[in-house]
């Protein structure tokens, strides 16, 4: 292995230790760090491994180098389960060890290699072609549990978005953007890995890979361990007491008829704009309903299928347009004391939603109107 591959698997399995370490000990640690913290040490064991494999032999450390064999088999849980804990901030569910399925098989299948590592070095030398069924049919394992859990963490992203906008009105949406990011990341690194395991083990491919991998864990973990609360969208959030509302923008049948929806909206409408209840920042569609006196599920079809617009949207154009009239007659005011007497409750959210509605910034909005 080059001397400066060395030296990055190196540093690698250095900082994936003490990543593990600051994301454990650090207060307040959430279920989510923990999570994220045996991805580390899993991936520092892993890139350790490697540098024990020297001039083409495997070096004394053949047991380590079985053990940590399979550890990428739980790589698609430990993304899924830190995504589902980071958004709803749960803490252990025993469901969860479930997920150890993938991992655990792997090394079911290879009991012979994970006591008798000579097999294995004796393999390695010949061709690691000459390595039995089950060892390959573990390595099959390896990839495809990735490619599925990757499609179970979009799945699980898309819901959540959809829950989250249809009942919540305060919530930063960059927060599914760089989800959205991260799973795309993750397929781009499964896809590179999958392409260097059928070009008959390319180095290129598997070092970009392996690269790829440590710059995506750690980058999530430094953030995460900057700011424990990174990807949570509300809380507390339970899906039972959600409603999914509807994807549709279009005046589809539903439980209403039309004229039902129209005048309840007109009842929605007037109340957000007497009360000016857009401003109570922690603002839900189950306060909204029980203050107008309709349903969750009815008020959400309204917006959804009579105005357009979810529940996060709706609410929101009410906060823009009061931000856009207050800046218009009063350029002096603090940006930011604006947006959270508007309801929004960070920096961040106010920013990103406000660009979302007009197209540009709090400050490029209120430039323009000084002109």
């Amino acid at each position: 292995m080059p001397i400066l591959l060395q030296y990055l698997y190196a540093i690698g399995t250095f900082q994936g230790l003490l990543l593990a370490g600051l994301l454990l000990f650090t207060p307040n640690v959430i279920y989510a760090s923990r999570i994220l913290a045996c991805w580390c040490v899993f991936l520092a064991a892993g890139l350790f491994s490697v540098l024990v494999i020297q001039n083409g032999e495997i070096a004394p450390y053949n047991l380590w180098i079985v053990w940590t064999g399979f550890l990428p088999a739980s790589y698609g849980a430990l993304l899924y389960l830190y995504c589902r804990h980071s958004v709803l901030d749960e803490g252990f569910r025993a469901k969860d060890l479930l997920h150890l399925l993938p991992i655990a098989s792997c090394y079911l299948l290879n009991l012979d290699l994970t006591f008798a590592p000579d097999i294995l070095k004796q393999a390695y030398l010949q061709g690691i072609e000459q390595l039995s069924v089950r060892f390959t049919l573990g390595m099959f394992i390896l990839y495809v549990q990735a490619f599925i859990y990757a499609g179970y963490t979009a799945h699980f992203i898309y819901h959540y978005q959809q829950l989250a906008q249809n009942n919540f009105a305060n919530f930063n949406p960059d927060i599914f953007d760089w989800l959205w990011i991260v799973q795309g990341f993750n397929f781009v690194i499964w896809s590179t890995k999958a392409a260097a395991a059928v070009v008959t083990e390319n180095l290129v491919l598997i070092v970009v890979g392996d690269f790829l991998i440590v710059v995506l864990i750690y980058t999530i973990g430094m953030a995460q361990w900057r700011n424990p609360q990174l990807f949570k969208i509300a809380g507390p959030v339970k899906e039972n007491s959600l409603e999914p509302g509807s994807d549709s923008d279009t005046k589809a049948t539903g439980a209403l008829d039309e004229d039902t929806r129209g005048s309840l909206l007109e009842t929605v409408v007037h109340y957000m704009n007497s009360q000016q209840a857009f401003l109570l920042s922690e603002l839900s569609l189950q306060r909204l309903s029980e203050a107008v006196g309709i349903s969750t599920h009815h008020l959400s079809e309204v917006l959804n299928q009579e105005e357009g617009h979810n529940f996060y949207n709706f609410v929101n154009s009410f906060r823009i347009d009061y931000v856009c009239e207050r800046l218009k007659v009063d350029n002096e005011i603090k940006l930011l004391d604006l947006g959270l007497e508007a309801g929004f409750s960070s920096k961040s959210t106010f920013n990103s939603v406000f660009k979302k509605h007009t197209g540009m910034t709090p400050s490029q909005f209120r430039n323009r109107n000084m002109r």
